[in-house]
């Protein structure tokens, strides 16, 4: 029985819900004309469809950010262990150095 009167229920805001749409699409026409509103429909598809495109935009663009901080913190990586690396053949020339001259002296 709840079931029932459930469904009746959403039936009952179903049909209010259609009177009120068409009640604004009359007084859109009153206000705009007929012609006018097709217009405005079509328009409205048109930026649907630009926003569609834009949001794809959007999208690759942000996959681009994501790849080149990626590649960016890979660069960084490689620096840091180009950088110890250095670090490691200048300790060992300075000490290569040091046995030199000290088997020289």
């Amino acid at each position: 029985m709840a079931e029932v009167n459930t469904v009746r229920s959403h039936v009952l805001k179903c049909e209010v819900y259609k009177m009120l749409a068409m009640k604004v699409d009359k007084l859109c026409l009153m206000v705009v004309g007929a012609g006018d509103i097709d217009a405005l429909r079509l328009e409205n598809k048109a930026l649907c469809a630009r926003l569609a495109i834009l949001e794809d935009d959007r999208a690759q663009a942000m996959f681009k950010v994501t790849k080149a901080r990626t590649i960016q913190k890979m660069c960084a990586q490689a620096q840091k262990k180009a950088e110890l690396q250095l670090k490691v053949c200048e300790e060992m020339v300075h000490a290569q150095h040091k046995e030199l001259t000290e088997a020289l002296a």
